[in-house]
């Protein structure tokens, strides 16, 4: 292995690491380990994206290069294998990857499910099933609706104590007031977070989009679909609450009203109960010990977080880490392959034999 400081440098080039092979290396040391990567869209090239979350819907060519790239160099595996090797204690195969796909968004099947197709690499969607039934927007597509759509240059706004000067000049301002407001947004009770966003939306000038009104990037798949994927024996189907609120935030009742009425969504439209869960947002703090209790009782089997982290022998089942979708192909290929928590490992050892 290079000394630590060629690593450091090496890391600041992404296609360094891929070209001198230390990825490669990587990879045959990250014996027994998973990545699971977190995708939400995937939008057509030509298409115009309206979303101010354009890092969750990348290109098709991106994706298709990824999916190309991930069948070469890696073994991409069911969510339901990972069950099976930690329920049986054996080892995962080498250079397991999995794909999800959070929230249900139309985009996994008219984009995504032909490319996952030609390459034969499965994947779970984990679904918003009040989503999927038209019932009503995702909260967070309320906001990014109402700060894309608004006619107002800027607005003074103060949440949590925090006075935020929110600017909508041009698309930079839009998506930078956008990532000042949606954290301080998360830290609201559930209930507080939609009185919000109606108080957001009013101030704004701004109504509600309809289910039909919605940009191609944000609408949502229906059953039919949904049916058809998973007949196609390559797509898992997993729940991800009714919708979409952080479970964290809400009251007790509301909590297992969101993954019951969920899983039973599922049920209903499938024939059979999900396994799979992943938690909104899913950072530390936005699920607790009564929140995985309660995904356990409802018959989930694994659940999946945002924890920045790779599965290895140690990972909870109902706590398994997942790592952000990257947004190239160099970048998904230096993430899959483990080298980074080879870095961190290091880092972590160096500095504790100079302490």
């Amino acid at each position: 292995m290079p000394p630590l400081p060629h690593i450091l440098r090496a890391c600041a080039a992404k296609t360094f690491l891929i070209a001198t092979g230390l990825t490669a290396w990587a990879r045959q040391r990250r014996i027994g380990e998973a990545t699971i990567l977190t995708f939400h869209g995937v939008r057509e090239d030509d298409a115009a994206l309206t979303s101010l979350e354009w890092y969750l819907h990348p290109p098709a060519s991106v994706f298709r290069e990824v999916c190309s790239m991930l069948s070469r160099k890696f073994r991409v595996i069911p969510l339901s294998e990972v069950i099976k090797a930690q329920q049986h204690g054996s080892r995962l195969p080498e250079n397991a990857v999995v794909l999800t796909f959070d929230d249900g968004f139309a985009s996994n099947f008219h984009v995504a499910f032909p490319i996952l197709k030609q390459h034969q690499l499965p994947a779970t969607l984990f679904v918003v099933t009040g989503f999927l039934d038209g019932e009503d927007m995702l909260w967070f597509q309320r906001v990014d609706a109402a700060m894309g759509r608004t006619r107002k240059a800027s607005l003074d706004w103060t949440i949590n104590g925090a006075r935020l000067h929110l600017q909508f000049a041009n698309p930079k301002q839009r998506m930078r007031s956008h990532g000042a407001l949606m954290p301080e947004l998360k830290k609201l009770s559930h209930h507080a977070l939609l009185q919000e966003i109606a108080r957001l939306e009013e101030a704004l000038e701004v109504l509600p989009l309809g289910k039909d009104d919605l940009p191609p990037e944000m609408r949502p798949m229906d059953w039919n679909m949904v049916r058809s994927m998973v007949a196609s024996g390559l797509i898992e189907i997993g729940g991800h609450t009714h919708t979409h609120p952080i479970l964290a935030r809400c009251d007790a009742r509301t909590m297992r009203e969101e993954i019951y009425t969920c899983r039973n969504r599922i049920a209903d439209e499938l024939g059979q109960a999900p396994l799979s869960f992943a938690y909104p947002n899913g950072r530390p703090g936005d699920f607790k010990a009564e929140t995985v209790a309660c995904v356990r009782e409802a018959g989930f089997k694994v659940a999946c977080t945002t924890l920045q982290a790779r599965v290895d022998a140690h990972a909870s089942l109902l706590q398994l880490p997942r790592l952000d979708a990257p947004l190239s192909v160099a970048e998904t290929e230096v993430v899959a392959s483990g080298i980074l928590d080879i870095f961190k490992r290091r880092m972590n050892e160096r500095g504790s034999t100079t302490t």
